[in-house]
């Protein structure tokens, strides 16, 4: 989604260098957090740090002379004084990516470095968050994720923003139009052949030769590439029945909604 923004605004004619795309820093950059609030991350609680992220994103919302966007791994909550994580007053709409939970399992595996069935749980686990630092200091903040159906339902159905939903897998299967769609809610023109440039540009083996030649900055150590292979599906293959029968049992719900599941709960492919 970052690259076809990007290739979008720049509307050149070469592709976009994915180490210089727009939306970053990431909302959880700890050092985005230390330059706003003035001090440093590491000398406060995570209760602290939850408290006064809101307080950076205002000040950094001050700072910009136009909207931008900013990547965004957080469930949509609120800290310990009830403030949402992400201020309605400097969010001007949300762009929310989803894609099947049984495929995110076998994408998160590889993309954290862990086994399927760690994956699996961290998807079910109501609880779980990134960059907790329990092994030392994170370049990134703690970010709070829930389960997979939890993180879905915080930002579609909790948190009041504008909201443009986008499936991964209808990026795949009608990529113009979809980004079209993601084109108009952000109040751009709309332009069909700088549409049409930015999905080529965008492509998904476009985006992995490049990490090939000249690398990515933001792949994690513990993965072996982040472009891995773009694919839906991969579940059938890896993903063991009592796995996916846990995904839909934790998840049921927010599958149904985007159309992951049958009306008797079975996967659709």
């Amino acid at each position: 989604m970052r690259a076809l923004l990007t290739n979008y605004q720049r509307d050149a004619d070469t592709p976009a260098d994915i180490n210089a795309l727009k939306g970053g820093p990431i909302a959880s950059s700890r050092d985005l957090f230390d330059e706003m609030i003035g001090f440093e991350a590491s000398e406060l609680t995570d209760k602290q740090i939850a408290q006064l992220r809101p307080v950076a994103y205002r000040r950094l919302a001050a700072q910009m002379d136009e909207a931008s966007f900013l990547k965004v791994h957080d469930a949509w909550t609120v800290g310990p004084t009830g403030e949402p994580l992400f201020p309605a007053d400097v969010t001007a709409g949300v762009i929310y990516i989803v894609r099947n939970p049984l495929d995110v399992a076998i994408s998160a595996a590889s993309h954290w470095g862990v086994s399927i069935e760690q994956a699996v749980r961290n998807l079910c686990n109501p609880d779980y968050a990134l960059a907790r630092s329990l092994h030392g200091l994170d370049d990134q903040l703690p970010q709070r994720l829930l389960s997979w159906g939890e993180h879905a339902r915080s930002w579609v159905e909790l948190s009041g923003l504008p909201l443009h939903i986008v499936r991964y897998e209808d990026l795949q299967k009608t990529p113009a139009a979809t980004f079209a769609g993601v084109v108009a809610f952000a109040g751009w023109p709309l332009d069909e052949a700088r549409i049409a440039k930015a999905v080529a540009f965008s492509d998904f083996e476009q985006l992995r030769q490049q990490e090939e030649a000249r690398g990515f900055r933001e792949r994690p150590l513990d993965a072996e590439r982040f472009f891995r292979q773009g694919k839906s599906d991969g579940w059938l293959d890896l993903l063991t029945t009592y796995q996916i029968s846990r995904i839909i049992a934790v998840n049921r719900a927010m599958m149904q909604r985007f159309g992951y599941l049958n009306q008797d709960n079975q996967p659709l492919t």
